[in-house]
């Protein structure tokens, strides 16, 4: 049977994945773990890498798609495999014009066309799976028309969005110019930060031995070519911080709090193509120089 290749999950933050560039075509022989198409996802590009020998027998998921984890990408023919030997493709859901046998044309092709696919919040089905709501049925008002959890809250108190289209908007448009790749990651991102709830903490300290520090390590970081900046003050504060107060090193998942083992801290970073948030795993077993470099 042909291999799959399946877009993974490369981190708990990660929901879905858009095709940036196929690095094989159909045809190409490969071997296992010859990197096959990147795939670009919570502001960083990795690659999807061959499970198997063989060759590549089909793409099912052309550049510029973005598409959810687990989704298959195409397949790899082994052995004396052919093209025969491929499963049929799914067909496309059926047109929002087409007949419908049941009443309601209107939702029932909208209907028709959630079934199809239904990009949902982990969160959101959790929470739909909680309260008997049929995720199915939902119209999202997230990024990209995502269900969220608003949406859940408000379908199962009776208030849910309702699945109509937008009117089209009068306003003269100059250009449109369409969010892909890290761009739309990004505000992706964003959005969906904006519904977690927040706190914000206005504070004063005195930075004075900070700044004696920093003009300590310009003359001990000399010989390793770095030069110290506050920012490694505050990562190296912040890694100390997170270990000797585990709580705070936590996530919120659902109804539980999952205190984390190691310190994994992300600092973002601005780039001329927008931002990339670097990851320095284990911060805590690292002295500031190191964190520096």
């Amino acid at each position: 049977m042909p291999t799959s290749i399946i877009l993974p999950q490369w981190g708990m933050g990660m929901n879905d994945g858009t095709v940036i560039k196929w690095l094989k075509k159909v045809g190409d022989a490969v071997s296992k773990g010859d990197p096959l198409v990147e795939i670009e996802s919570s502001k960083v590009n990795s690659e999807v890498e061959a499970t198997s020998d063989g060759t590549i027998g089909r793409i099912s998921v052309e550049e510029g798609k973005t598409i959810d984890i687990g989704t298959v990408l195409g397949y790899i023919l082994t052995g004396d495999e052919t093209e025969a030997d491929l499963p049929e493709e799914k067909a496309a859901p059926a047109p929002a014009s087409a007949p419908a046998a049941s009443p309601g044309p209107a939702i029932a092709a909208g209907a028709s066309r959630r079934k199809a696919k239904v990009v949902a919040t982990p969160r959101a089905r959790r929470l739909a799976q909680q309260l008997g709501v049929a995720i199915e049925g939902l119209a999202g008002t997230g990024p990209s028309g995502r269900i969220t959890e608003d949406d859940v809250r408000k379908s199962s108190e009776g208030g849910g969005p309702v699945s109509e289209a937008l009117p089209e908007s009068t306003v003269p448009v100059r250009e449109v110019i369409k969010l892909t790749g890290m761009r739309a990651t990004i505000a992706r991102r964003m959005t969906e930060s904006s519904q977690a709830p927040t706190v914000t903490l206005n504070t004063h300290a005195d930075l004075t031995r900070a700044v004696e520090v920093q003009r300590e390590l310009v003359g001990l970081w000399r010989s390793e070519r770095i030069r110290p900046q506050y920012q490694d003050l505050v990562i190296a504060a912040v890694a100390r911080a997170l270990k000797e107060v585990p709580q705070a090193n936590a996530h919120l998942v659902g109804d539980e709090v999952r205190l984390l083992e190691d310190v994994n801290l992300g600092v973002a970073m601005a780039i001329p193509e927008g931002l990339m948030v670097p990851v320095i795993r284990n911060a805590e077993q690292k002295t500031p120089v190191e964190l520096a470099r």
